[in-house]
């Protein structure tokens, strides 16, 4: 399962996910959010699950999504 974290940094937001790949820089919080939301289907598309955790700007948890692997891939 690869684990997306969409969080609040200096200057912007940071969607991080668990693998080595690097992380994306967004000044609004909304963009980034979406594209978070887009890479998790994207990842249940081609079989892979993934976990997506939305904090606001001061941390807390504001949202949490399950995307299932989609069993056509």
């Amino acid at each position: 399962m690869v684990e997306i974290t969409v969080r609040a940094v200096p200057g912007g937001w940071v969607v991080d996910g668990s693998q080595d790949a690097a992380a994306l820089f967004f000044t609004g919080g909304a963009k980034a959010g979406a594209k978070a939301r887009e890479l998790a289907g994207l990842l249940a598309d081609h079989g892979v699950p993934a976990k997506l955790r939305i904090h606001d700007r001061s941390g807390g948890l504001i949202g949490a999504f399950h995307y299932a692997p989609n069993r056509a891939a």
